[in-house]
This record gives C-alpha cells, sequence and structure tokens, in this order.
C-alpha cells in the first residue's frame, strides 16, 4: 500500500488527476510529470512546491 498521495484538485485544479507512492520523493516526479503533460506547467515555481506540498497526504489504511 502506498502511504502517500495526490490529487490536483487538493490545490484548486479542476482536474481528476491522483497519484500515490510510497514516499514523498517517489510522488514528486509523478506530479512533476503530469503537471508537464497535462497542465503545461514547465517550471514548478516555490509556491507551487508549496501548495503541492501542503496537499500531499500521509495515509494510514
Amino acid at each position: 500500500m502506498a502511504p502517500y498521495s495526490f490529487k490536483c484538485k487538493d490545490i484548486g485544479m479542476e482536474c481528476g488527476f491522483e497519484t500515490k507512492a510510497k514516499t514523498k520523493e517517489d510522488l514528486m516526479p509523478k506530479i512533476v510529470e503530469h503537471a508537464k503533460s497535462a497542465h503545461n506547467i514547465t517550471e514548478i515555481t516555490p509556491d507551487l512546491k508549496t501548495k503541492v506540498d501542503g496537499a500531499i497526504k500521509k495515509t494510514f489504511f
């Protein structure tokens, strides 16, 4: 089971993207790739990284 998850909608995007990974470090490349391919975001600014970090949730089940 992957204990970390991220949803685009949690940072205000109208997007159904959701991903999970065992660690936060494993999660970030998935988020970055999705941002590039689906939202045409070529740079992760410090503000965006802060939003993403805040939206990453740890699951307990």
